[in-house]
């Protein structure tokens, strides 16, 4: 039967994450309103993170740009020269966090007091070029940053949030966001997506996400003006089947126990006199966060 509501405990899980949202927005709102030079923001795809930062700074009102392509150093220093009092959103980037270049460059532009102006210098075989950058940059990524030295003085210099939603969470959200229903869709349609999407995704073992609940409610849409001679729930069970094949490639121990390490490190960063804020920020189990932790501290 179709939920027409949401339970105690969904507004409890729904409350939850709109709290998670808010702090990504307050970040947006201190890099817009030049509180901070700029922001890291990490979590898995599907979450909400690029569709918050970009209506945080629709209701701001501030000049933004827009990158989430492939981009070379120069290209980065050629994206500040056209946008140098923007704010830059570079979503999921990762090839600039791996070069060393690219990273001495973001050093430059988010280095000093927010309100005034970064010399940013780029070297090449025949000139010196250099731009005056009064902006602030917003990254969103799917991985934490770097362990090595660059990477942790761009850590230094900037805002840092993990956005790791429960699958409760995104649960509850979904389905506030079936009870709104959809172009063409009633309500009930679109709880039967949610509710079906929901229940294949945990049965496939993969995480919830947003955009697949978008994806859905666009095959059911498709199936219902028949313009589809498969069952809606078919569509959606393979686009997840697709995602299950992608997602299943392990993960080795040693990169996993490096991406703890990580989380360790910027949720000290974050919060460093508060260790039940640390624990909370990394969401790892007790015990596995105090062995990371003690592994971050014994390297410094």
């Amino acid at each position: 039967m179709n939920q027409m509501t949401l339970s105690a405990e969904q507004q409890i899980h729904l409350q939850s994450f709109q709290t998670k949202l808010t702090l990504i927005e307050d970040r947006v709102r201190s890099v817009a309103g030049l509180y901070h030079t700029g922001c890291y923001l990490v979590g898995r795809p599907g979450t909400s993170k690029s569709y918050t930062v970009k209506n945080e700074l629709d209701q701001t009102g501030v000049a933004w740009v827009y990158k989430n392509a492939r981009m070379t150093p120069m290209g980065l220093f050629c994206f500040i020269a056209e946008h140098p009092d923007q704010i830059l959103v570079l979503d999921d980037i990762g090839s600039l966090f791996k070069s060393e270049q690219a990273l001495q460059i973001l050093l430059a532009a988010l280095d000093g007091d927010p309100t005034k102006a970064r010399t940013i210098t780029y070297k090449s075989k025949d000139e010196d070029l250099r731009v005056q950058f009064t902006g602030g940059i917003i990254a969103l990524s799917n991985s934490p940053l770097r362990s090595d030295p660059l990477a942790k003085a761009l850590g230094s210099r900037v805002v840092l949030v993990e956005h790791e939603p429960t699958d409760e969470e995104i649960a509850a959200y979904i389905h506030q966001l079936a009870l709104k229903g959809a172009d063409g869709l009633t309500v009930a349609e679109c709880i039967e997506v949610s509710e079906f999407l929901i229940a294949e995704t945990r049965d496939a073992d993969l995480r919830l996400d947003l955009r697949q609940y978008d994806k859905a409610v666009r095959d059911y849409r498709q199936y219902k003006n028949g313009h589809a001679h498969t069952s809606w729930r078919d569509l959606v069970r393979t686009s997840l089947m697709r995602l299950a094949t992608v997602s299943n490639e392990p993960m080795s121990k040693k990169d996993e126990i490096e991406n703890q390490r990580q989380m360790v490190r910027q949720a000290i960063q974050q919060f460093p006199d508060d260790i039940h804020a640390q624990l909370n920020a990394t969401g790892l189990k007790k015990s596995t966060f105090y062995t990371r932790k003690k592994e971050v501290l014994a390297e410094a």
